[in-house]
Parts: C-alpha cells; structure tokens; sequence
C-alpha cells in the first residue's frame, strides 16, 4: 500500500482542532488496506478515538458547541479509511441516541461507549423510513412482564459483535411506537454471518433476527419516535455528510495530482466538481455550527445536503480512477478501495432513492419539517 503523504484535509471553518494526531492518523492509513482485505476490525480504531476524547465531541444535540469538530474528526477519517469513518459514524450516532434520551440505563450504556469498551450499533433505518412515509418498522413489541418481548428481522446493521449494544424502534399492536436499546448477547438475538461485502468488509455488518427478546422498561428511550428522531436527525445527517465530503476531498485531491499530459483534458471537470465540494462543505460547517439553537436547520435542507454529499463523493471517486490509470483498475491500490467504497454511499440509509423520495414528496409535515 502506498500511503499519499502530501494529503492535508480540510478543516471546517468553525471546528477546533480535531485533535486527530499524527499517529491517529498513521495508523488509521496504514490500516486501511487490512481493513478492505477484511484482515482486522475498525474496533481498535474507535478504542484509538475513544482514548483521544473524539468521541463525545457535540453530544447530545451540539450542546457543547463541538458538532463541527466530530464532523471534521469523521470527515478526515474518511479520507483514510472509509470502514474506519462508517464505524465511528454508527457508534458516535448510538452514543447520541442515548445521551438524548438521557436515561439511567441509556447514560450508563453511552458512558461504556464513549470509553470504547463496547460498540453502538444504530438499527434506526426502519424508523426513519417509517416516519417519512415510505417505509415500516421492522419489529414489532408485545406487552410483556415489566416491559416487553422484540421480535423481528433488521436487515442491515454494523458493529455487530457479542457485546454491542443497538438502539433501535419497534412497534406495539396498539399503534405506540417506541425506541430501545439492547445488547446483543440478550437471549434470543441472532447475529448473522457478517457480510462479504465490495468494501467496508471490515464493517462487522450483517442482519439481526430477534425472537422474544426482552426488554425491561428501564431500557426503553422514547415512547414518541417522531419527536426522537426529530431531535438525532440533524446530527445523523451532518455527520453521514461530513464522511461523504471528507472522501470526495481525498478522491479529488488525488484526481489533481493526474492531470498532466492527455489528463489535462479533466481539467474543468475537476474545477467544477471542486467548486461543488467547496459549497457541500460550506453548507455542513454552518448547519453544523447552528444546530441545537434557534437556527437548527431543516429537515429539506439536511436532505439537499446529504443528497448532493452523495453526488459530489461518486463523481470525485468517479474521476479519480479515469486519472489513475490501470492503477485504478488494480484492486489493492488506494484509488481502487476509495472508488469501492464511494459505491457504498447511494445505498447506505438513506438510500439515494429514498432522499430523492423525501424530497420530491417533501411536505413539511411531521420528521420532514
């Protein structure tokens, strides 16, 4: 693997020190080949941040004032490693759902998470599909002794190991939908084989299938999902943002050192999409400066961002291996891994078709306002 050193990655106007030390930072690039062949975990990478302090920054709601900090701490470690910024995307996003709720149970599972010793695991796709109206939640809860029993099939989720911890929603036969927490080793939690996957194999990714899971009462966070999810969603969004702008940064950055001789003909392309990365990144340093007071952006604004996140991050990676030659094509390179793991992006949740969904039938009602 060879490592380009000559990157710098942007800060976020607004955002502290990352705090992402040299060594971090080593060791998440050197890394990274090993984690796209599926030879190690991202978990040593979250207990590295965990020891730094990186992983509280802005929790819960941005009351601190440090979202633009987690958002440049994700968005630099996207440009190392993919795997390693998806993983500490959905752990940092469960410690938020627990802080939020604010809990006894959930602050004494957020405190575990923000020391590394487990790994959040965020089952919310169902739920935020539910409550934009183009899906349903994928389990269901029935009244049980001093709480209730879970069952039911999530698709897709990651960091999933014996002792994670997920926060998810489920729905009861009354119509009551509710959010909860659990671990993984309780009775009845299935873990499939995690998945082989074009990238982010390293991901701990697969599907969960509970049967009859209990969960007590202490260990349920919100009895009103669309007021909860209204209040994660901003930062869930920003930070999804800021991992796909931190790898369209690295991929275009990379496209520009090819642009020599016949390459010269990407020129304007490369402008182009550097101007749109440079606007993308514009937008997420100032909604995540503004989020938790009185200017906390919208609903249809987070969308538009995520939504052109996505595009501006699959033409960057696009680019880069139209200008790097066989070396793009060759599957242990850099420019190869950053363009796999740029074909993550339309299908993690929210999907593209989903954000298009949401936005051609925005109403303003609901999760949407």
């Amino acid at each position: 693997m060879t490592i380009e050193s000559d990157y710098r990655p942007a800060q976020l106007v607004g955002a502290r020190s990352t705090e992402l030390t040299p060594d971090i930072l080593r060791n998440v690039a050197q890394g990274a080949s090993a984690l796209d062949g599926g030879k190690q975990s991202t978990r040593g990478n979250i207990q590295l941040l965990s020891r730094a302090g990186l992983l509280g920054l802005g929790v819960p709601g941005n009351s601190d004032g440090n979202l633009p900090a987690m958002a440049s701490v994700i968005q630099t470690l996207a440009a190392e490693c993919m795997s390693t910024a998806f993983s500490v995307w959905a752990h940092r996003m469960t410690i938020e759902y627990l802080e939020v709720a604010a809990t006894p149970w959930s602050l004494g599972a957020a405190g575990a998470m923000l020391a590394g010793d487990v790994l959040g695991v965020t089952g919310m796709a169902s739920a935020f599909k539910d409550a934009a109206g183009c899906g349903s939640l994928d389990l269901s809860a029935v009244p049980a002794d001093n709480g209730y029993a879970i069952s039911g099939t999530l698709r897709w989720a990651s960091n999933l190991y014996l002792d994670s911890i997920m926060v998810t929603a489920a729905r009861v036969d009354s119509g009551e939908k509710l959010i909860i927490t659990l671990p993984l080793s309780s009775p009845g939690v299935t873990i499939g084989e995690h998945f082989d996957l074009l990238a982010l194999g390293s991901t701990a990714s697969s599907y969960l299938t509970l049967n009859d899971v209990h969960v007590g009462t202490d260990q349920v966070l919100s009895r009103g999902l669309e007021a909860f999810l209204g209040r994660v969603r901003p930062t869930f969004l920003l930070l999804q943002s800021a991992m796909c702008l931190g790898l369209a940064r690295r991929c275009l950055h990379e496209a520009r050192t090819h642009l020599a001789s016949v390459n010269s003909v990407f020129t304007a392309e490369t402008d182009v999409l550097g101007d749109q990365l440079a606007q993308a990144e514009s937008a997420l340093a100032g909604y995540a400066q503004t989020t938790g007071g009185p200017a906390t952006p919208g609903v249809r604004e987070l969308l538009t961002l995520r939504l052109e996140a996505a595009d501006v991050v699959n033409s960057a990676a696009a680019l880069e291996i139209r200008t790097a030659g066989g070396k793009g094509y060759a599957r242990g390179t850099d420019a190869s891994r950053r363009f796999r793991e740029a074909a993550f992006i339309p299908v993690q949740s929210p999907s593209e078709a989903q954000l298009r969904w949401e936005l051609g039938n925005f109403t303003g009602g609901g999760i949407r306002q």
